[in-house]
This record gives C-alpha cells, sequence and structure tokens, in this order.
C-alpha cells in the first residue's frame, strides 16, 4: 500500500518538477504547493512506521517542490502612498447578487475602476448595478468570457484584441495614463486551449507599453511557466501567501487572479473579502507617475 500512494504522489509531482508546458499536465504542476504536502504528511506517515527510506524520500520530495515555489511565500506588494487609480477585480461567476456585491464592496472602497471577469447574461441589470461605474468597456456576452470594465472616470482609448483559437479577447482601456488590460484565459485542459491560453499572455504582455497593468483570472498560478514568463518582463504584483480561488488559504485555493505591472509603475494589492463567487476579489491602488 505504501508503495502505491507513494507512486501515485510521485506521478502527481513530476508535472511540478519538470514545470512542463504540455496539457493536461501544466494543469497538475499548478497543484505543487498540495502534492508538496501530500508528499511531506505521507512521509511523515512512512517515517513512524520505520520505513525510513520511504518516508525519507518523501520528506525531500515534498521539500524540493516547496523550494521550487518561492511564489508561494512571497511579501505583499509595498502599499502605494501616493494619490492615483483605485480598482476592483473579481470573476463574477455569472451570477446577478455578486456583482451587487461587488458593486457595495467597490463603494467601500471608492474604486474608480471595476473589473469583472463572466458577467452574468443580463447586462442591463449588471450595468444598473454598477450605475456609478458609467464608462463601460469590454464583451458583456458571458458566452465569450471576457472581461468587462467599468469606471467612473473617462476612458480615453479602448480595443477588445482579437479572439484568438482556443481563447478569449483582451480588454484593453486607458484610463488617466494608465492602460488596463484585462483577460480571462481559459483552463489549459486541452493543447488548443492551452496555445489559446499562452496566446493571449503574450498578447498581454505586448499591449503592456507605458504605464500599464494585466489583470485577470488566468487559471494559473504564479509558478507556472507562462505566468513566470509574464513576470520576467512585468513585474507581479504579490497580494501575499493567500489564494483566490476556491479557498483562502495556500493548500486549500489556488492564487489564481494575478495583477502584473509595468516596471516603474507603483502597484499593490490584496485579496478582498468573499462576495459569492468561487473567486475572491483583488483589491488594487495604481500611482501613475
Amino acid at each position: 500500500m505504501f508503495w502505491i500512494v507513494g507512486g501515485l504522489i510521485l506521478l502527481a509531482a513530476l508535472p511540478g518538477l519538470l514545470n512542463l508546458n504540455l496539457a493536461p499536465l501544466e494543469m497538475v504542476a499548478n497543484l505543487r504547493p498540495q502534492v508538496a504536502v501530500a508528499a511531506l504528511v505521507f512521509g511523515v506517515a512512512a517515517l513512524t512506521v520505520g520505513r525510513l527510506w520511504t518516508g525519507g524520500g518523501a520528506v525531500v520530495l515534498g521539500a524540493c517542490l516547496l523550494l521550487l515555489t518561492p511564489e508561494l511565500f512571497a511579501r505583499p506588494s509595498p502599499p502605494v502612498t501616493q494619490p492615483g487609480l483605485k480598482l476592483v477585480w473579481a470573476n463574477v461567476f455569472k451570477t446577478d447578487a455578486v456583482v451587487e456585491r461587488l458593486a457595495a464592496l467597490a463603494e467601500r472602497t471608492d474604486a474608480d475602476i471595476v473589473v469583472l471577469a463572466e458577467p452574468p447574461r443580463d447586462s442591463a441589470r449588471t450595468r444598473e448595478a454598477l450605475a456609478a461605474w458609467p464608462f463601460v468597456h469590454g464583451p458583456e456576452d458571458p458566452s465569450i468570457h471576457g472581461t468587462v470594465v467599468f469606471s467612473r472616470r473617462p476612458i480615453s482609448a479602448r480595443t477588445t484584441g482579437a479572439v484568438v483559437e482556443g481563447g478569449y479577447p483582451l480588454t484593453v482601456v486607458d484610463v488617466e495614463g494608465v492602460r488596463i488590460i484585462a483577460l480571462h484565459p481559459p483552463v489549459a485542459v486541452t493543447p488548443r486551449r492551452l496555445a489559446g491560453r499562452n496566446a493571449m499572455l503574450r498578447s498581454a504582455r505586448e499591449a503592456a507599453t507605458g504605464q500599464s497593468i494585466v489583470i485577470g483570472d488566468m487559471n494559473a498560478t504564479p509558478w507556472s511557466r507562462q505566468l513566470r514568463l509574464t513576470a520576467s518582463d512585468l513585474v507581479r504584483v504579490s497580494t501575499g501567501p493567500g489564494s483566490t480561488w476556491f479557498s483562502s488559504l495556500p493548500v486549500l485555493g489556488l492564487p489564481i487572479d494575478q495583477i502584473f505591472a509595468t516596471p516603474g509603475l507603483q502597484a499593490s494589492a490584496r485579496v478582498g473579502p468573499g462576495i459569492g463567487s468561487d473567486h475572491l476579489p483583488l483589491l488594487v491602488s495604481i500611482a501613475p507617475e
């Protein structure tokens, strides 16, 4: 039994150790912390019954997985102290009640901009809930899986990126000198969807010129190969060790809602309270030069 369980944990650990960019193994690599904890628990259990080699190997495996995931222990980005823009992001899971709670949260935090993914089908009700943010851009069709930007301040430029094969459109707006690039890539369960997700991230990096942020439900963790590639071009705005999907706890949830900024742009973010979606919102502050 020990060999069977240990073998399964080792198989689950391999995509994380190799950080493969292959679907669907890339999805398993996102579960690196969970596999690490499973390996550590298994290793301790094996050691307590005298299986020293098996237990020791499992503990070393778990430790290696955690060492390969420094983003899991990242400190929050320094708070922005200068006046600027406040933004709230959330995947609202196509639910009107969640939009209404998001609007209330944005009102409490005095947000200038609200960005949401997976909008409900009733776009009129969504616009009514977010009437305090009258400038709107983005596909308000839930079947497209796009992102919609609502702003109190005028939007000076707006584009909707072309739909790449296997992916969805990007929403790009300029507000008071800051470019906001919002996206909701697909879950990379097939090679086609993986290629679409990678193409969307590549397009987002290319669109991030001047003072820009890239924000979205990435359906990938910061330690995935593509988000590490994004972080090599842009600065990942860390929210600390917390997660945004399924649970706020790192081992029970995953930090798949992420924000990146161009170098030199001051930006900070923190995970907000639950609003009824399977995702937690992000509260972002930006200080343009």
